[in-house]
């Protein structure tokens, strides 16, 4: 998230008018054309500055960090000599996406955290600062008003604090500007999209033809009211138009992804397939494939025991090089009999199932660390166990 300078938020608007070029990206304050003594003789230099903004909505409150992060050399005295009391240390990472930073600095008022963000920049920049005057009376981080306007490229509707508090800008990278498709918005699906959108992915594309039904209240996140099932509208506009209060880029798309629709999906870097019509999913799976797009695909099979609901859940990843490998363990007809197909109130599992087919897909997008390439797992209900599946299974090279 990017405030242009007529924001509201008077800590920012302060910043501003004093003339530092400054702008909230993300949960990160970042402030250019901060002045620094460069190592070895190397003079006064420019550097950027980061430190953790504390949000309520897209306004600023009272900070709850004292650390900060730098791009740039290693600031100096005005000696040449490092600032070790105010480095932690060298540690080169993303903080967020396209925010990278070389050092991490600490400085802490005594006794206290800073009271706002006007005292969290300004101490910072007044430390670094200060020897490059000495040596430069006219270096200045103050180098008039941002011309800064608000900015619509970041996917979120506000600040995602937590990437930049968390340090796992760099994860968070790997998957975003990706272009996601889910085909179906029932329990499932819905769960996916649930957690999707909280991801920084340029769009989400959402299909499915049906509409919105009692029963489906009761198996996808959030609640509902009254007025939202009296309206009948389709899955896909009452969806959208929920999490885009979160997400900027969510597209409804009102139609059934068949053999013939399939070609609708060509423009996404991956798919989540989540429809319990095997007839269906088996053209839809070998499109992507025929594609090169990579998909997971869900199901889950449920039935009433003597002793409670028992069944499987199931998740698949594939890929242009294991479609045809794992095409065999997904099935290619549906089950119109099942306990699933009567709309069972079964959440729990609806939404187990969407987490196991995201952690796949970031595992595959490298935002989760892996030791092992699974791309076919199984819940079973009445166990808890949980079967994983990968190639070397298949074919003897574990």
């Amino acid at each position: 998230m990017s405030r242009s300078p007529t924001s509201p938020d008077p800590q920012l608007g302060r910043l501003l008018d004093e003339g530092y070029d400054v702008t909230l990206v993300g949960g990160m304050l970042i402030v250019r054309h901060v002045p620094y003594v460069a190592p070895d003789g190397g003079g006064v230099r420019v550097g950027t500055l980061a430190v953790m903004a504390s949000v309520a909505g897209d306004v600023l409150v009272r900070p709850r960090s004292h650390t900060a992060w730098w791009l740039g050399e290693t600031p100096c005295d005005a000696l040449g000599h490092p600032l070790e009391t105010l480095i932690v240390g060298e540690d080169p990472r993303e903080i967020m996406p396209g925010v990278p930073a070389d050092l991490q600095l600490c400085n802490k008022p005594k006794g206290r955290e800073f009271f706002d963000h006007h005292e969290y920049v300004t101490t910072y920049v007044a430390i670094i600062g200060a020897h490059a005057q000495r040596l430069d009376p006219l270096a200045t981080a103050r180098v008039g008003r941002s011309t800064r306007t608000s900015s619509t490229a970041e996917p979120f509707c506000y600040a995602d604090t937590a990437t930049a508090r968390a340090g796992t800008g760099a994860a968070a990278g790997r998957i975003a500007g990706r272009s996601v498709g889910i085909v179906g918005l029932g329990g499932t699906g819905s769960y996916v999209l649930d957690l999707v959108a909280k991801c920084p992915v340029q769009a989400i594309h959402l299909y499915d033809a049906d509409r919105f039904e009692q029963h489906n209240a009761f198996r996808c996140p959030g609640a509902f009211g009254i007025e939202d099932l009296r309206a009948a509208m389709p899955k896909v506009e009452l969806l959208t138009r929920a999490y885009s209060r979160l997400h900027r880029r969510i597209v409804p798309h009102r139609m059934r992804i068949d053999a013939t629709t399939a070609p609708m999906l060509d423009l996404h870097d991956f798919v989540f397939v989540c429809v319990d019509d095997g007839a269906a999913r088996t053209p839809i799976l070998a499109h992507l494939a025929a594609r090169g797009i990579p998909y997971v695909d869900v199901g889950m099979g449920l039935s009433m025991g003597d002793g409670g609901i028992v069944g499987a859940v199931r998740t698949t990843l594939g890929t242009p090089d294991t479609h045809d490998a794992v095409a065999s363990r997904i099935p290619s007809t549906g089950d119109p009999g099942g306990l699933y197909a009567a709309n069972v109130q079964i959440a729990e599992l609806n939404a187990l199932n969407a987490a196991l087919a995201v952690i796949a897909w970031k595992r595959m997008a490298g935002f989760y660390a892996t030791g092992r390439d699974f791309d076919h797992g199984v819940f079973v209900v009445e166990t808890g166990a949980l079967h994983r599946e990968g190639r070397g299974d298949r074919d003897g090279t574990k």
